[in-house]
């Protein structure tokens, strides 16, 4: 029964989340636009740094595979948001060259000779802005996501927060294959150590301090390292960490409460953002045999573990199995990135609704979770 039923499951998790991304979108990195950048007027623009444990890869427009490579390698992009762009939404060209005046466009690939020309090239981008401007966003993505994927979602991101920080994005290698949940899980296992060494780079003496966001099967990979480094040095050893938000944390229940038992009481009132109308997280649960994901858990539930939970499933999004509501959503979007900027607050109290967003938890703040 159990090669059966396993197939049956997974069938079921890919037929549902093919429903959102029935085609994907082809690769941008370093695709020439179908005109100049520099020619469309009042378009954004973000440089986007990049650590990743993905292989290089020969095509150019993917610039890095899903396969697995060890250790972390560096580069950075710039990308392109359009004049016409609406909040909460990824304007993504279906076929190649993208057009700057309505797309998305990812320009200028470069790769670093390793971790101190990235901290060199870093520390240059940092001195240029306001000495309060000088913070870091660390976003580590989710399942069945490529470069390409992982690098608009963070523009998106920062574009529709006006996170005012620099954007950096640990990308571990996805396959970015619906068909591939298994492959992907592991290589979060495979990714540990790296991301464990990213958050060491993120000492640098010109970050006055980050933030970490992770999404879906990201967050797995933010918690292992969290505790590792909990048990290894300490929680928050420098201080520097200051805020981290699991969006949709696509995570074995009993498996978190493992993990976050490494971390005392005070360091556990970091942000959970759960919705129960969850589609992906419900296909997930079947997939990992009815064990509950973290993503769909109440937020009072989550509260008696001393977790800041806040309940999106009153916010609409019909465009990703309301799976990624962190950045479709405007309402979360800019209560996210008001928080962010704040340094530390969703607001006071137990009990608290912003828009459609219902949170409860200890006390409200984003805080930190043991880097």
């Amino acid at each position: 029964m159990g090669g059966p039923f396993l197939l049956r499951n997974f069938v079921i998790f890919a037929f549902v989340l093919a429903l959102a991304c029935c085609t994907r979108a082809p690769d941008l990195v370093g695709v020439q636009p179908e005109v100049p950048t520099d020619t469309v007027s009042m378009l954004s623009r973000h440089q986007v740094f990049i650590a990743t444990s993905r292989a290089s890869s020969d095509d150019t427009a993917q610039f890095y595979s899903g396969s697995r490579a060890p250790g972390v390698r560096f580069a950075s992009v710039d990308v392109t948001i359009p004049p016409n762009h609406k909040p909460g939404q990824i304007e993504r060209a279906k076929n190649v060259p993208p057009d700057p005046r309505v797309h998305f466009t990812v320009e200028n690939p470069n790769n670093f000779s390793g971790s101190q020309d990235f901290e060199n090239r870093l520390t240059k981008a940092l001195r240029a802005r306001p000495p309060k401007d000088r913070n870091v966003l660390l976003f580590i993505h989710g399942y069945n996501t490529t470069l390409t994927d992982g690098v608009l979602q963070l523009a998106q991101f920062i574009e529709d927060s006006d996170y005012s920080g620099i954007p950096i994005l640990f990308s571990w290698a996805s396959a970015g294959k619906l068909t591939q949940y298994a492959y992907d899980l592991n290589s979060v296992l495979v990714a540990r150590d790296s991301l464990v060494s990213m958050l060491e780079v993120m000492e640098n003496a010109n970050i006055q301090h980050y933030d970490v966001m992770a999404h879906s099967m990201g967050t797995l990979l933010t918690m292992e390292a969290g505790r590792q480094i909990a048990i290894t040095r300490g929680t928050n050893p420098t201080g520097k960490a200051r805020n981290v938000v699991l969006a949709a944390p696509d995570i074995d229940y009993d498996l978190f409460v493992s993990q976050i038992s490494r971390l005392p009481p005070e360091y556990r009132s970091f942000v959970v953002l759960v919705s129960k109308d969850d589609k992906a997280l419900a296909a997930s649960r079947k997939l990992a045999g009815g064990v509950t994901r973290i993503g769909a858990v109440s937020a009072e539930a989550l509260s008696e573990l001393g977790v800041n939970a806040f309940d999106l499933s009153e916010i609409d999004d019909q465009t990703s199995l309301s799976h990624s509501k962190f950045k479709d959503s405007p309402e979360v979007v800019q209560t996210l990135g008001e928080a962010l900027e704040n340094r530390s607050t969703f607001g006071q109290g137990s009990e608290r609704r912003v828009g459609g967003i219902a949170q409860s938890g200890t006390d409200g703040v984003l805080s930190i979770l043991g880097f």
